[in-house]
């Protein structure tokens, strides 16, 4: 599969879905967890830059990586203490709390499988059994583990 050319529209569409998800992560951050808008804003912006530029590099760099690779690698050199902006983007990153930007990824997930609803209603309720066995099992599971390293520790 050949990769599609790298153009303004691209960059415009993952700008609007980056803002709107953003959007919600900022309001997911100030309502959820407390945070000011002035101490969150910084670090959704700082996290909106990682993401669009690693979008970006997927489409100019000719390896197969998934986006996700470029963004982590993007942050990391953002972040590592060799980098001159280092204590800036560690300062107004972490002010950001990891559950207020699930909130976006859940409610996109949400309106996915609602847009879809006849694939969904196809899988039948073995399918939602299934589902619903592997989310408590990864929660117990990520409990119990948990429970063993803050006891070892």
């Amino acid at each position: 599969m050949e990769k599609a050319k790298l153009n303004n529209t691209m960059i415009l569409d993952w700008s609007m879905a980056l803002l709107i998800s953003g959007s919600i992560a900022l309001i997911g951050n100030v309502l959820g967890y407390g945070a000011t808008i002035t101490q969150s804003i910084y670090g959704i912006l700082w996290l909106l830059l990682f993401t669009l530029v690693g979008l970006i590099l997927k489409q100019l760099i000719p390896f197969n990586l998934p986006a996700m690779a470029y963004i982590s690698m993007i942050a990391i050199l953002f972040s590592i203490p060799l980098s001159p902006v280092s204590a800036v983007v560690v300062t107004h990153v972490e002010q950001i709390s990891l559950l207020a930007l699930c909130t976006p990824i859940l409610a996109y997930a949400g309106v996915s499988v609602g847009k879809d609803w006849p694939a969904f209603r196809k899988i039948g309720y073995k399918g939602a059994i299934v589902s619903i066995l592997v989310i408590v099992g990864t929660v117990l599971a990520c409990v119990v583990f948990s429970e063993i390293l803050f006891r070892m520790f």
